[in-house]
């Protein structure tokens, strides 16, 4: 009686609850929530294959298969995409995607944060299907970003080609790790490079990002080959309201010089600074480069950063110090010193003016079109860009000799020897068969064609040595080193593109000393004084030179190399963005024309 007594009373209250509106309800699992693991296992491996045939954007979808084949297809991202902080998180990684410079279109960004945010509105008859997705394409996405944020979307070598020599890739990678961590998005979310100028760039890319509205003055000089300051054009005005622009030049340029024509000096002062922080000729003349520089967009200055980034992730780790750095279109070369010799060597650490290698020749693509049909050493157009490489300085050569790049013997010399075999006595060339010693004039040198000249051709050493009085080699497959130059007046110039390939260095002695700083066999004294120096240090050797006027003031004619006890790192860097001691950006001029290559090939899908 009683327990049936109960069972009513239990029956009648959960009528009641059931009725009364205003009751808590027990909600029903979604499907999301409620799936058969069986089921998406068929679904992930179908929608694999059908997401590894897509040729048209990079992806990870084939080794994707290997990497849930091995886990029997325990899912990364599902359990997770449960919960609101995780989504909140990923959105945030996402929206930081442009400010490392990289398209959100490539990690399918927008794609994934729009079904994360339809996760629990997944209908039952998609629901296999949309899990895989998500699943795969959270993996793709996020293995896609891990690597391009370390490493580089893009690889060096096969943007820039064989002159990029740098190491690549600059640090091991296990690029399946990332998916085998709990804290997977704070790890790609916190990665950046080492290198001290990636934050400088990240928040200068921030800045420019909100600088891309608003109009730009675009001058077109079609039909006009220079302008010249004095000149009458109808792009004058537009220069000094292009100078205001930039930031060059006051607002009041724009009123002195709106009603005028003519190119006016006071215009011609303001292009000048603008020549000379870009790293060109400032002369004033409104030439090809200038009007690059000048037309550059505020989105083109967007993409040079962008470039610069993407430079740093290829190559990020800066060597042992100390080391020798060359900035190729900054044309500079840097002393880069441990801080246990900074006091040392302050006063000669400042950066050392360099020559670098002039370029390609004009139209050079379409000669090279020409040369690959024809193949006539004639017709075959000259590449004289300084490479990128790394390397280590083994040998200081004092007095060096130069043997002579064959294709300058073809190319520059021929025509001269041709005429007269005394030009080479005359500038101290000499001509060896097989390091047998010839004379010139004893060799039919017409019966050889340009580029087929069977001989090798050396300069001995002296002032008029194309290498100078010191060469600092060390190895590379180009054959370039630093060395010395008669031609002192080439540093005065702002655009120093003007060698053969090689990097002339204005004070090569402050170079030597900086070199040889551990060396103590041959030290940086006994080079001075071999160069007919006085030595700089309070040694035994020194004291006995500056008592002694015969026996160690014998200056060394002859080539003489000294050996490094320990070698020194030396690469060239290639910055179109560098900045002074306060932060500061300079934009220069990207004189080989690598920035549009890098974002081409960061653009591509």
């Amino acid at each position: 009686m009683c327990k049936s007594f109960y069972l009513l009373v239990l029956v009648v209250l959960a009528q009641i609850v059931a009725c009364d509106p205003t009751a808590k309800k027990i909600k029903n699992p979604t499907p999301f929530e409620n799936f058969e693991p069986e089921k998406l296992v068929i679904a992930m491996t179908q929608v694999l294959d059908s997401l590894a045939k897509d040729t048209n954007k990079t992806h990870y979808y084939d080794t994707l298969k290997t990497f849930y084949k091995q886990r029997e297809y325990e899912y990364v991202w599902l359990e997770k995409a449960k919960d609101s902080l995780f989504r909140l998180s990923l959105n945030t990684l996402y929206d930081s995607v442009p400010f490392e410079g990289l398209k959100a279109s490539h990690y399918d960004c927008a794609e994934l944060k729009d079904r994360l945010e339809k996760i629990k509105k997944i209908r039952s008859t998609n629901l296999y299907n949309d899990l895989a997705l998500l699943e795969l394409k959270l993996s793709n996405s996020i293995l896609l970003l891990w690597h391009d944020k370390v490493l580089g979307r893009t690889n060096p070598q096969e943007v820039l080609g064989a002159k990029y020599t740098l190491p690549y890739p600059n640090k091991a990678l296990n690029l399946f790790s990332v998916l085998n961590t709990d804290s997977i998005i704070p790890k790609v979310v916190h990665y950046y490079p080492a290198h001290p100028d990636y934050w400088k760039l990240k928040n200068l890319l921030a800045m420019r990002f909100g600088e891309t509205e608003g109009s730009e003055t675009f001058i077109d000089t079609a039909g006009i080959r220079k302008v010249k300051p004095g000149d009458t054009t109808y792009i004058a005005p537009l220069l000094a309201r292009r100078m205001v622009e930039l930031g060059m030049a006051p607002d009041s340029l724009i009123h002195k010089t709106d009603s005028s024509f003519i190119y006016k000096k006071i215009t011609a002062k303001y292009i000048k600074e603008f020549q000379r922080i870009s790293n060109v000729t400032d002369d004033g003349i409104i030439g090809k480069s200038t009007l690059k520089l000048l037309n550059a967009s505020k989105n083109d200055k967007l993409n040079e950063i962008r470039a610069n980034i993407e430079r740093i992730r290829w190559f990020s780790d800066a060597p042992p110090k100390p080391y020798v750095m060359v900035n190729i279109p900054e044309f500079m070369l840097y002393l880069v010193y441990t801080d246990s010799l900074m006091a040392i060597y302050q006063d000669s650490l400042l950066p050392v003016k360099v020559c670098i290698g002039e370029g390609k020749e004009k139209y050079f693509e379409q000669k090279l079109q020409r040369y690959t049909k024809t193949g006539k050493y004639s017709d075959k157009p000259q590449n004289h860009e300084t490479p990128q490489i790394y390397s280590t300085i083994d040998y200081v050569i004092l007095n060096p000799t130069w043997t002579v790049p064959s294709s300058i013997v073809g190319r520059e010399m021929y025509s001269k020897i041709v005429r007269d075999p005394g030009y080479l006595i005359r500038n101290g060339f000499q001509v060896f068969d097989k390091n047998v010693p010839v004379n010139p004039y004893n060799i039919k040198w017409k019966s050889y064609a340009p580029g087929n000249i069977p001989y090798t051709i050396r300069q001995d050493a002296g002032d008029d040595n194309s290498l100078g009085k010191i060469k600092f080699t060390f190895k590379n497959p180009f054959s370039v080193y630093l060395h010395d130059t008669p031609l002192k007046g080439k540093f005065k110039l702002n655009n120093r593109a003007v060698s053969h390939g090689c990097v002339r260095v204005e004070n090569p002695i402050d170079l030597a000393g900086f070199i040889l700083q551990n060396n103590q066999k041959l030290t940086y004294d006994d080079m001075l004084i071999k160069v007919g120096r006085a030595p700089v240090n309070d040694t035994a050797r020194a004291r006995k030179w500056r008592e002694d006027t015969t026996s160690y003031k014998k200056i060394v004619k002859g080539t003489y190399p000294i050996r490094l006890e320990n070698k020194m790192v030396v690469f060239f860097d290639y910055k179109t963005i560098v900045f002074n001691e306060a932060g500061e950006p300079r934009f220069i001029f990207d004189v080989y024309d690598k920035n549009k290559l890098i974002v081409e090939a960061l653009d591509k899908p």
